[in-house]
């Protein structure tokens, strides 16, 4: 639950609902991009605040019912495997989720006592047996809260609440068992209800965030004509079945016949990558596509993973920033190239590693292994340089550097990356020298790793990273990198897929997109998936080869990457379609949170629905209220229905949300020129080019808007600027041109069409202005 923000593993949408720069053109309109966040909660007046709640034990309907009866639950394996019950039981599996005990809840509740974080106070106490919370809830009142449950156990346990129609909403107050001691797992951010993040608000709704991964085949069953949930589960907790699937069948065999040596016909033994998937079901940034995933499915029939792309999930050597857990780094890591699966290292029922310390990494490091023979061979003391049994000499920390997330929990990422202080000077990545060496800066510890490794650093993963940070800041000179990614024999699917996606700028390039067209067919869904979502620029403008590889992925045998071609086709999509049906079970999945509002939106914005794309933004926008890019979003949906006021009000509180995100500011510049706001166009558009210097169409827009304020010396100064940002769009010599012609300036105009003509030798009026500005004979 949560990052050290506490955001869920599932609350980045699955299709690229971000259009390219190269689509809002030259004139001054509104566009699409995409956000998330939170929720004002109802009133209710009890002095225990347990509002009145759709139960959870509702009746099931018939098909769960069937599902369930399939599941014969944990302690039915007791019997004969009651040593690994016994590992599982006390491990932070066995105890995911569970009613209060006091064998392991007493200590936290008595005696009573109160903390503070940020201006406020929580107080924890048992009074007439109830197990309580006082804490600042529901109507912005500090009220006792009834505990239900709990979820988690080591580093920290959360409690549970009930509130309105059926939910159960995670306490940000939570406890730490070693020390003994109550936090906020926020710090001191001092959250307040009315924020998506508070604990009263859908960031912190069990049903939605926590419970899938908690439990035991969990059904969210969200009703959203009543905003209320019917969730229901197989068992509490992370059970055996949750791992093994459901053994019904299989204990019925085992009573029928106790005493056979023969191999159970019911069951059958995973296969690595089925175990992989299973684990990564729950240790994965995430979306939602089904949310019915079990034991021996594919990963990504249910699932459309975050991966290293254009946003800051991520940084550009793959690498954790925000709570992204395990799946997704290791799927980029070197290790699960070689073949590497969880229960290579961890005991599947304590969690735990099944070897100390380095005696797990060289374990297939120290000699070559009949399982990994190509695992390199290390020799400890002169590969780490530091002394042995110190903690520079454990190879997990400098490869598998540790994170704190939600204030207590320390995890490891599982990228296996190599510190390399360089990318730390150059783009800021971290380092694992400088995390532990705090210290010493950067260039101590370059001069360390050159002394040490010398020509070994400069390895292609530097290279990757550095083209990576470049493609972030949209500087043009990356598309060489990022298509030696797509072309490379030894990257895997994983590089190659956050490559296709970073190649969306130029992907309308006729150097970029038969390269992209050509993984349409590779081995891994990630990459197909990207594919599919890269081609929505070039359907724009028609592109029969684009339109013909998204139509191939829409019968893909991966659900994520049918779903993704659905996404970049919603415009135009059969409804009625099989892959319409389960775009359309995908939407309604997540239509508890705004960034599932903000889905629907886009998908009837898409399909020229403006209407219903407006209350969808607008109840987002409700849930919402302190979102720039909702507040963005909403602005555009107003926008298309000619409400163009109501549009500039909204890009007003995006940016006074994110002041510091030039892409907003750009946008406001456009609502100030649909208004006739010369003045706030201008504003906007120079404090855009202030806080990104490259962003060529913000200088093309300012030079056209100098232009008609009358300073057309301000408005050639800027399209230069425009010029140098994007050398590749003729656009912008060519306004440049006509402002030079107008003024009489004909050497200036003849170069600045040349240019134009030079860029895009098609472009008719480049051509026709470049004539005409030709001395006569």
């Amino acid at each position: 639950m949560g990052t050290k923000k506490h955001r869920s593993k599932g609350d980045q949408p699955l299709p690229n609902q971000r259009l390219s720069k190269q689509l809002l053109a030259a004139a001054l309109l509104l566009v699409l991009v995409l956000g998330i966040l939170y929720w004002v909660t109802k009133k209710n007046n009890s002095v225990v605040v347990n509002p009145p709640a759709v139960t959870l034990a509702a009746p099931l309907p018939q098909a769960e019912k069937l599902v369930f009866q399939e599941y014969a639950g944990s302690q039915s394996c007791r019997e004969c495997h009651a040593a690994l019950f016994e590992q599982w039981s006390k491990s932070n599996h066995g105890l995911a989720e569970r009613p209060l005990r006091d064998d392991l809840d007493k200590a936290a509740f008595e005696p009573e006592r109160t903390i503070q974080h940020g201006t406020q106070t929580t107080e924890v106490r048992v009074k007439d047996g109830r197990h309580e919370v006082v804490s600042l809830g529901f109507e912005n009142q500090q009220q006792p809260y009834e505990v239900e449950r709990v979820i988690g156990n080591d580093p920290l346990r959360q409690y549970l609440v009930k509130a309105f129609g059926g939910r159960l909403q995670t306490l940000e107050a939570s406890y730490d068992p070693h020390k003994n001691e109550w936090f906020n797992v926020y710090g001191n951010e001092d959250r307040k209800p009315g924020e998506w993040g508070h604990w009263t608000g859908r960031g912190m709704t069990w049903n939605t965030m926590c419970a899938s991964c908690h439990n035991t085949r969990l059904r969210k069953n969200y009703d959203e004509a009543t905003d209320s949930f019917h969730t229901s589960m197989a068992e509490m907790t992370v059970s055996c079945e949750a791992c093994h699937g459901p053994l019904k069948a299989h204990v019925g065999w085992r009573k029928q016949y106790p005493n056979s040596k023969e191999t159970d016909p019911t069951i059958k033994k995973p296969t690595r990558n089925q175990t992989l998937d299973s684990c990564g079901a729950c240790h994965a940034r995430r979306s939602e596509l089904t949310g019915d995933f079990k034991p021996g499915d594919n990963f990504f029939d249910h699932h459309a993973l975050a991966i290293v792309d254009e946003g800051n999930l991520f940084h550009a050597d793959g690498q954790v920033r925000d709570e992204d857990y395990e799946l997704s780094s290791f799927l980029s890591s070197k290790m699960h190239t070689a073949g590497v699966s969880c229960t290579d290292c961890h005991n599947p029922h304590t969690g735990k590693t099944i070897l100390p310390g380095n005696d797990l990494c060289m374990r297939c490091h120290a000699a070559a292994t009949p399982a990994f023979p190509k695992a390199p061979i290390i020799n400890l003391a002169a590969h780490s340089f530091h002394q042995p049994q110190s903690t520079g000499s454990q190879c997990i920390n400098c490869h598998m550097p540790q994170t704190v997330y939600m204030q207590r929990h320390s995890r490891h990422d599982h990228g296996f990356t190599i510190p390399d202080p360089l990318l730390t000077k150059q783009i800021g990545v971290p380092n694992a020298c400088n995390r532990c060496h705090t210290d010493k800066d950067a260039d101590w510890s370059l001069t360390a790793t050159e002394k040490w490794y010398g020509a070994k650093m400069e390895r292609p993963t530097r290279y990757r990273a550095l083209t990576i940070a470049a493609a972030r800041t949209g500087n043009p000179s990356a598309r060489e990198g990022l298509m030696k990614l797509l072309q490379s024999e030894t990257e895997s699917g994983y590089w190659k897929a956050s490559a296709v996606r970073l190649l969306d700028p130029f992907m309308t390039d006729r150097s970029v997109f038969p390269s992209v067209i050509g993984l349409a067919s590779h081995a891994d869904p990630l990459v197909r998936a990207s594919v599919a979502r890269s081609m929505e620029p070039l359907l724009v403008v028609n592109s029969p080869s684009a339109r013909a590889t998204v139509n191939q992925l829409l019968s893909d045998p991966i659900r994520s990457v049918r779903l993704a071609a659905a996404w970049s086709l919603r415009s135009t999509l059969d409804e009625a379609s099989p892959v319409g049906k389960e775009l359309q079970q995908m939407l309604a999945l997540n239509a508890d949170q705004p960034s599932g509002q903000l889905q629907q939106g886009a998908y009837y914005f898409a399909r020229n629905d403006g209407p219903n794309a407006l209350l969808h933004y607008q109840k987002a926008a409700q849930w919402d209220p302190n979102s720039a890019p909702i507040r963005h979003e909403l602005a555009v949906a107003y926008s298309t229905v000619g409400k163009p006021q109501e549009a500039l009000h909204e890009l007003q509180e995006a940016v006074r949300l994110e002041p510091n995100t030039a892409e907003y500011h750009f946008k406001l510049s456009l609502a100030c020129n649909e208004v006739g706001d010369v003045e706030g166009t201008i504003r906007s558009l120079e404090q855009t080019v202030k806080l990104e210097p490259q962003y060529a169409r913000a200088w093309y827009n300012l030079g056209l808007a100098r232009n008609g304020k009358g300073d057309a010396a301000g408005a050639v100064s800027a399209l230069r600027q425009g010029e140098q940002a994007n050398p590749n769009d003729a656009s912008i010599p060519y306004a440049r041109a006509t402002i030079h012609a107008r003024l009489k300036q004909m050497d200036e105009a003849r170069e600045a069409a040349t240019k134009a003509v030079q860029i895009q030798p098609e472009n008719q009026d480049a051509l026709q202005l470049l004539r005409s500005l030709q001395p006569r004979q």
